[in-house]
This record gives structure tokens, C-alpha cells and sequence, in this order.
């Protein structure tokens, strides 16, 4: 058998066994306690950019020789595009309390500004830590300011050996990357 039937043949394997269900994580972010107010009237939250990995639905790790795998068997409960980016939106709004969306912007009024943010690394790592590193910009679309930018480096220690913790972990960065947008957007 050639290599190439071989791989044929383990794939459509692949799709007619039934395995286990998928466990499937939420990323459910503590709220922030961080109040600040705002030098814009509304905020759009442009879709995030995030890496292959952790753009799909299997939750991946680093093992020990530097190897991103996923988790066989594991999901986010929701795509990780769209729960980022709806997590930036909504800490967002309640920092600064006021309108603050995901794109498409589905009000009538034009948001004051729009924040696009770039993520460059967002995993745990080998050494247990978690991180999300990246870039944002903010564009003023229907306000006085000016545009801003910024890095962020953000590491979470995961607190235990479950994907519960690495979840956790992730929902925690995930509110820091909101208090430091938000900063940027408050007087």
C-alpha cells in the first residue's frame, strides 16, 4: 500500500469512528472592577486577529519540546474569533460605560472610535504560563482624538492541571487586554 492510500484510508477511517463527545470550554472572564470615563461616545470592536492556532475550535497547548498541539477531544464552546472579540467589546462598554460593539456596528450612529487588535501569541506555554501578546490601534472615526496604538504583553499563570484553569487563565488576560484598551480611551 502506498503512503498516499495509506493516508486516505486512515482519514476516512478518521470520519467513520465514533469517538468520545467533545468537552467543550467556556473562556467566562471575571468582571473588571476598573470604572473610567470615556473621551469617546462609543467604540467599535473591529473582529480580532488571531493566530491559526488559536483561531480554531481545539484548544491547544505547547508541550515540552516547543510544539503547539491541540487537545484531542476538546473544543472552545464558541469560536474563538468571535468570543474574543465580543469579550473586548462588552468589558470595554462596562469600563467606560457607554455603547461599545462588535463589527458590524449595528447602531444608525457612526461609533467615535474603532480599536483592531492584532494578536501575535495567545496559548499557554510550555512553562504553564499563559499569554497573549499582540498589538492594538485605535482610529477615531467620529471624535476629536488622535489615532493611538499600542503592545501588550499580558502572562497568566494557569492555576491548576485542568483545561477548566487554561480557560480561566485565558479569560483573565482577556480582561487585562480590556482595562489597558480602555485606558487608552479614557481621560
Amino acid at each position: 500500500m502506498t503512503v498516499w492510500k495509506a493516508f486516505l484510508l486512515a482519514v476516512l477511517l478518521s470520519f467513520t469512528a465514533c469517538g468520545p463527545p467533545v468537552a467543550q470550554y467556556l473562556v467566562d472572564p471575571p468582571a473588571s472592577e476598573l470604572r473610567l470615563r470615556p473621551i469617546v461616545s462609543s467604540v467599535e470592536i473591529r473582529d480580532v486577529s488571531l493566530p491559526r492556532y488559536a483561531a480554531a475550535d481545539e484548544i491547544s497547548l505547547q508541550d515540552a519540546d516547543g510544539a503547539v498541539r491541540a487537545v484531542r477531544g476538546t473544543a472552545w464552546a464558541d469560536l474563538p474569533q468571535r468570543s474574543v472579540t465580543r469579550t473586548l467589546a462588552r468589558n470595554i462598554g462596562i469600563i467606560l460605560n457607554n455603547r461599545a460593539a462588535a463589527e458590524p456596528w449595528p447602531f444608525a450612529d457612526p461609533p467615535g472610535a474603532e480599536v483592531t487588535v492584532l494578536v501575535d501569541r495567545m496559548l499557554v506555554g510550555n512553562d504553564g504560563l499563559f499569554r497573549l501578546s499582540g498589538q492594538y490601534a485605535i482610529a477615531p472615526l467620529d471624535s476629536g482624538i488622535s489615532d493611538r496604538s499600542g503592545r501588550f504583553d499580558i502572562t497568566k499563570p494557569v492555576l491548576g492541571e485542568s483545561l477548566n484553569a487554561v480557560a480561566a487563565a485565558n479569560g483573565a488576560a482577556l480582561v487585562e487586554l480590556s482595562e489597558s484598551i480602555a485606558r487608552r480611551l479614557a481621560r
